[in-house]
Parts: structure tokens; C-alpha cells; sequence
């Protein structure tokens, strides 16, 4: 179950596991983290409720689904109670529209009726009880979260309920129900069986990078696919909009029910007039954006072809081809960090210090950060208060200014970014690239983050999103925004989808496209990071005590924790020091 959730709210995640002892190693607790995961994503769920399902055995590569739910037809002489609950409970019979469900309603419900229009998730909590009018009733459940039409996920506050009213007639004698709301109501196991989270992939504004959105799908591939297509034609989440975008026209929709996926093609057919009105470069945008996420979301699809009037559209030559998406965004293997007072970089191996830029140590240089292109260099003063940048050749130089800066953090496109911890709101960009002609400050008060102290804001290395970790009232937010820009120029932060974590994290830095890393730091107690993903359940790697700082390459295999003086390494399968006298190391981004 995805552990994406709103602001202040708990998202239907997987628990996490307890910690266990270092001496184990890494590799146990990755293998237990997958197996976290693989529960979480509903392949080896089996519902506490509901009706019975079937196991079949499928190859690990198929797109089917790992459970068959049988659905029970109505029967003779139920009482109202028992056909709402049966209406409920043939929720699951997405394969075949839901016929069976349907037979719980009147005849012109059944036809009106639509089943895809909202998931309602609740925990173990449902009720039916009687209504305030004769023959009517009020289904009552613990409402976990909500899934909209296209598959954009809404966790809700924890504790809530939701009431849904239906009523009842009696047709030829037995109970049918005519009214009652369009969607399904599953029980959290039976979603997690029955839905899985698909990425879909937006550009960024170069139309260079490929950004994930995920939504929660249901079915098989003919479904999913379909599902995928019409999902991303009605454009990005919320959370999203402003700062990816679509090579698919608005307006556009599907001309057909369903996209077929035969041997490895899928056909896609869509409305002819907004199709053949694109240019070939766009049509060639679209079938990149829709292939890299069909592939990765089901395995078996290896090419899209377009059609208009049921006839494949021209896409040009192999000179109007356009670069595949950049997907999961490569990180430089450098880290910078602070050895004597000075900086220095680290291959892994060597720590070097950087060569011309000059003594800083009279500055009190504290969490430095890189530039993707290794040329240009930023860090906190000592009180926390500016933010210096430099480069060879170039003595460093007051970039930001605020109170209680965070650590600097470089997007993809030599902006420097970092935010106030003041609760004023206050995030600066600036253009840190050598030789800019501007670099002038730009400075956004994000309405989201006022009141708040913020402690970590690190740009995706994407570019189109930061990862955000503030607390207000004792709670701590570890958020994920939108970056809207004009050109390079940022606008604003979206507003956020948040994280669900355990206790209080203040640091945090990016791992994958979807992943970050977040700790409490703890100079002397044994500190666990915890992996937070916008698609899986969060685990937590084995504590290392003393840790202060991190920094994360590509992957999990790469998360460095730190203490003042020592960066720990994965050797083998345990966390082993590979670098002592550094101290705040951190990749590009």
C-alpha cells in the first residue's frame, strides 16, 4: 500500500518492522525489506473479510493478478442487510465490469451505476444500519483513503469515517438495491490484492527528464493498459501540475474502450482531430512519454503505435526521432564534504581537498554541497545565516542570506535552492552557475511553510521537485512539492503530498526517482534511516550509532550515514567506515 498521504495524515502503509541487531548486516534487513514490500503491494495479502479468494500460481513476470476473487450471487429471500453487504463485497469483480455486483441493483441502477469513479478504502470497521426513511440504510466504514477515477490516491485523516446512504426496493419479491453511490468500498487487504502502483511518466520543462506520478490501478494488462492511458491524457496529480508536463494535447481522450496489447504491441487509438493536428516531433514526444511507462508498468508491452480513424498516423523518419526520457536521473559518484576546516571531495576512496578556491575555514564552512557539473560549490555559514557559493578561481561569495538556512542544494541546472527555518515561508533560488549573468536571488514565500520550521529542502535530481522535511506543533511533515518555474526562473511550490515516517526526522536526501532517505539525527543514541518511497511501504536500513548527517548516491546500496568525523560504507553486507575526518558529505543535489 502506497505511503503517500496529505498533510498532517497517516497513509495506509505497511508497519515498519522493529529494529534489529548491527551485527547482522545490511543485506538481512534489504531481503526483509523486500518481503515488507512484496506483502505491501498485495501479492501475498489474503482479506480478513470479504469473500474468498483463490490463489493461482503466476510467473513472477506476468501482469496477472496473483488472486481470483469469487463473487456471490444474490440469493433468494436475503434480507436488505445481506445484499449490501454481498453488493460490497462483489466489489472485487473488476474483470468482468462487476456483473455480479450489478445483480444486486435495480435494473436501471445496474446500467447507471459507475464502478470506476471512486475507490473508498476503510480498515476492519463496517456497518450497515438502518436509514432515517423507510427502506433506506447507511453503510458506515473507517475510511483509510480514496482512489479517484485516475488512480490519484487521497489518504485521509486517521480516524475518519465515511457514511454512505443507500436505498431499497423490493423487485419480484427480493431485495434490490436503487440507489446508492457510484464507486467501490474495498477493505484495505482487498486493495492492496486488487490494486498496484503504476508510474506515470511526465517531462519536465527541457522535455529532458521523465517524472514519476503514481496512481494505484486496477486489473489485468488490457485493463491496466487502458486504465494507464486515460490516466495520463487527463494529466498530472495534483501535487504535479505546473511542474511536469504532458506531450499529449488537452482535450485528446481514447477513440476506443480499450488499448489491446497483442505480442508486445499496444494500439492506442485516440480522438483523430487533436492526434493528426500535433506535429510529428510532438507525436514522437507522446510515443516516448507513453512507452518508458508502459513498459515499466507492464512487462510485456515493447512498442505503442498510434491510430486516428483506426489507421496508424505517420511519426516521421528516424531523423524526427526524439531522445528517450531520462529515467531516474543519474547522480555524479563525488561527494563534497568539510575535512580541516576546508573542502574537499570524495571518489570513495580519496579525499581531496578542492583546489582553488581559498581558505574558508575562518567562515565556519558547514554542509556543503556540488554542482551536477563538479565545477561549482556551496556551504552554510556558521551561524547558519548565508550561504556561500564558489568555484575555482573565484573567491566565495554571499549567495543567500535568512535565518536558519538549510543545507544548500543544487537542482540539475546549477540553481542553488535552500530555505528559511523561521517559519516566515521563505525558500531561496538562486542562479549559481559560473559565470551567470543574473544571480539575483529569487525569493518564494511558500504558503504551505509558513509557520513552520524548516529543517531540510533538497532538489530532486530531476529538477522538478524537492523533498521538503518541516515540523509546526510538535509534528513533523516530510513533504514532497512541485517546482514551477518560468524558464529556469522557479515560481512556486506546489502545493505537497507527504510521506508517512516514524518519529521525528529532520534530515533528508534523495535515493531514487521516488525514494528518499530521512533521519533524526543522534550524536550519541543508534540512529535507523528510514527508506520512504511515494509507491511502497517504508523500511529502515540497521542503526549505526552516533549518526549526525547522510548522503545517498543512486539507490539504497548507496546511503552513507555519518557521524562528526566518519562515513560509513556498504562493504559486503555490513556498514564498514570508509572515510574518517570528513564530516557533512554530500552527492550533487
Amino acid at each position: 500500500m502506497s505511503n503517500i498521504v496529505k498533510e498532517n495524515q497517516m497513509g495506509p502503509a505497511a508497519p515498519a518492522r522493529q529494529d534489529r541487531p548491527r551485527r547482522q548486516g545490511l543485506l538481512p534487513w534489504l531481503v526483509m525489506a523486500a518481503v515488507v514490500l512484496f506483502v505491501a503491494a498485495g501479492c501475498a495479502a489474503i482479506p480478513t473479510d470479504g469473500p474468498v479468494g483463490k490463489s493461482d500460481p503466476v510467473s513472477p513476470r506476468t501482469n496477472s493478478l496473483s488472486v481470483n476473487y469469487t463473487q456471490n450471487k444474490p440469493v433468494a429471500g436475503a434480507s436488505p442487510e445481506s445484499i449490501i453487504r454481498g453488493f460490497i463485497d462483489a466489489g472485487t469483480g473488476i474483470d468482468d465490469d462487476f456483473q455480479t455486483a450489478r445483480q444486486f441493483l435495480t435494473t436501471g441502477l445496474a446500467q447507471s451505476w459507475a464502478a470506476d469513479t471512486r475507490t473508498l478504502v476503510y480498515g476492519n470497521a463496517l456497518s450497515v444500519e438502518p436509514g432515517k426513511t423507510k427502506d433506506s440504510y447507511v453503510v458506515k466504514v473507517d475510511a483509510i483513503s480514496s482512489v479517484d477515477s485516475t488512480g490519484v490516491l487521497t489518504p485521509l485523516p486517521a480516524g475518519s469515517s465515511e457514511t454512505l446512504e443507500m436505498d431499497l426496493v423490493q423487485v419480484d419479491g427480493e431485495w434490490r438495491i436503487a440507489k446508492t453511490p457510484d464507486g467501490l468500498v474495498l477493505s484495505q487487504d482487498t486493495f492492496s490484492v486488487l490494486f498496484k502502483p503504476v508510474s506515470l511518466y511526465f517531462y519536465d520543462s527541457t522535455y529532458t527528464y521523465g517524472i514519476p506520478d503514481v496512481r494505484w490501478l486496477a486489473g489485468r494488462t488490457t485493463r491496466t493498459a487502458t486504465a494507464i492511458v486515460r490516466a495520463m491524457l487527463a494529466g498530472p496529480a495534483p501535487y504535479l501540475k505546473g511542474a511536469v508536463f504532458s506531450a499529449f494535447p488537452t482535450g485528446m481522450s481514447l477513440a476506443r474502450e480499450a488499448v489491446p496489447v497483442n505480442g508486445g504491441l499496444a494500439k492506442v487509438g485516440l480522438t483523430a482531430q487533436p492526434l493528426l493536428g500535433s506535429s510529428v516531433r510532438q507525436r514522437q514526444q507522446m510515443h516516448a512519454q507513453l512507452l518508458i511507462t508502459l513498459q515499466k508498468s507492464l512487462n510485456d508491452v515493447t512498442e505503442v503505435q498510434f491510430l486516428a480513424d483506426d489507421r496508424e498516423v505517420d511519426m516521421g523518419g528516424s531523423s524526427d526521432s526524439v531522445p528517450a526520457m531520462v529515467i531516474d536521473a543519474p547522480v555524479p559518484s563525488v561527494q563534497v564534504g568539510i575535512s580541516k576546516n576546508e573542502l574537499a571531495t570524495y571518489d570513495g576512496s580519496t579525499i581531496t581537498p578542492v583546489p582553488g578556491i581559498g581558505p574558508i575555514a575562518g567562515l565556519g564552512p558547514a554542509a556543503p554541497a556540488i554542482s551536477y557539473s563538479g565545477k561549482d560549490f556551496a556551504f552554510l555559514s556558521a551561524d547558519g545565516n548565508h550561504v556561500f557559493s564558489a568555484s575555482a578561481g573565484r573567491q566565495p561569495a554571499v549567495a543567500a542570506d535568512g535565518t536558519d538556512l538549510t543545507a544548500p542544494s543544487f537542482a540539475p541546472n546549477g540553481w542553488l535552492w535552500t530555505a528559511a527555518g523561521d517559519g516566515s515561508g521563505s525558500v531561496v533560488a538562486v542562479n549559481a552557475n559560473t559565470g551567470a549573468k543574473d544571480a539575483t536571488p529569487v525569493v518564494l514565500t511558500v504558503p504551505w511553510l509558513v509557520g513552520r520550521q524548516v529543517t531540510t529542502l533538497r532538489v530532486s535530481r530531476d529538477g522538478t521537485r524537492a523533498l521538503v522535511i518541516s515540523t509546526a506543533n510538535g509534528e513533523t511533515h516530510v513533504s514532497i512539492t512541485g517546482i514551477s518555474k518560468s524558464g529556469d526562473v522557479p515560481k512556486e511550490l506546489t502545493a505537497p503530498i507527504s510521506l508517512a515516517s516514524e518519529g521525528s526526522p529532520t534530515i533528508g536526501v534523495w535515493v531514487s526517482e521516488s525514494s528518499v532517505a530521512v533521519m533524526a539525527p543522534s550524536a550519541k543514541g543508534a540512529v535507523a534511516i528510514q527508506i520512504l518511497d511515494l509507491a511502497r511501504a517504508p523500511s529502515k536500513l540497521p542503526p549505526v550509532k552516533g549518526i549526525v548527517w547522510i548522503s545517498a548516491g543512486a539507490g539504497v546500496l548507496n546511503v552513507h550515514p555519518q557521524t562528526g568525523t566518519e562515513l560509513y560504507s556498504l562493504v559486503g553486507n555490513n556498514w564498514q567506515v570508509s572515510a574518517k575526518g570528513l564530516r557533512q558529505a554530500s552527492f550533487a543535489g
